[in-house]
């Protein structure tokens, strides 16, 4: 089943339109509506994925032949990785080539990292990761592959880069993507919204009075770095509103009297 489809969107569709996509067609097919059960099953499973930046990334970026003993270690510092050097072998040339999956942390993509590992030569590696770099990125570290024999070159080292994303996080290529809690009350007021960046940077997001759940708020400049050329991406606030837990009478009692001008204005239209 392909998500996307599902929701009449694609890779490039913002998180809000997803949802605008997702709110429409739950609509349209929800049983007690008269619509497809099946179809609606399909929508919410749909939803359940590109509704969730982690969800969503792993989605996009499923893991290519994931080797086992990484050993729980750190980026930056996984000791000798090739331990098992004979089962992750291309056995085309006399010296093969060996692959290996490496996980970074979002923050180590955005600021950039080195990594050091024993090759499988014997050397001690360390490898620059550019600031920026994409998941799925694959570097090649010539020469310090396996060697079977001295007649031929050694083989090399490939490393596939895969990214781990905090909780509420996501990316689209250089743009960056974060969700946000927003009192309802703030939310037809308008308020200021303090954003913990990636960066260790707190920025301020200014949410105008009125906005609507799933809306967003860019913040230009606040994305990743493109790893080739000197530009960056944007940050994109997602707005989620909630209910506050409200036990002042008096502040119930405000509400009441906002709740009845309201619905006698709307008598009047």
């Amino acid at each position: 089943m392909n998500h996307y489809e599902t929701l009449g969107v694609n890779h490039t569709t913002l998180p809000p339109e997803i949802k605008q996509a997702y709110k429409r067609l739950a609509s349209k097919h929800h049983p007690d509506k008269g619509g497809d059960p099946e179809q609606f099953k399909k929508v919410q499973e749909a939803w359940d994925v590109l509704g969730n930046p982690q969800k969503k990334h792993e989605y996009d970026n499923p893991p290519v032949n994931p080797f086992q003993n990484m050993g729980g270690g750190q980026p930056g510092n996984f000791g000798d990785i090739f331990g098992d050097i004979f089962g992750n072998q291309t056995r085309r040339k006399p010296n093969p080539d060996t692959s290996h999956n490496v996980q970074l942390t979002i923050e180590d993509a955005y600021n950039g990292t080195q990594f050091a590992f024993k090759a499988p030569n014997g050397d001690e590696v360390s490898v620059t990761i550019p600031a920026g770099i994409r998941d799925g990125t694959r570097l090649k570290i010539k020469g310090k592959g396996v060697v079977l024999t001295d007649q031929y070159p050694p083989g090399d080292v490939y490393l596939t880069i895969h990214l781990k994303f905090p909780t509420d996080w996501g990316r689209q290529n250089d743009d960056l993507y974060v969700k946000i809690e927003v009192d309802a009350i703030d939310a037809i007021t308008g308020c200021e919204h303090t954003i913990n960046h990636i960066n260790g940077k707190k920025y301020k997001a200014k949410v105008p009075a009125g906005i609507q759940d799933g809306e967003h708020i860019k913040l230009k400049g606040l994305g990743m770095i493109h790893p080739v050329e000197s530009k960056i991406g944007s940050l994109y606030a997602i707005i989620q509103i909630v209910i506050p837990s409200i036990k002042s009478q008096e502040i119930l009692n405000l509400l009441n009297i906002i709740k009845e001008k309201r619905r006698g204005n709307n008598i009047g239209k």
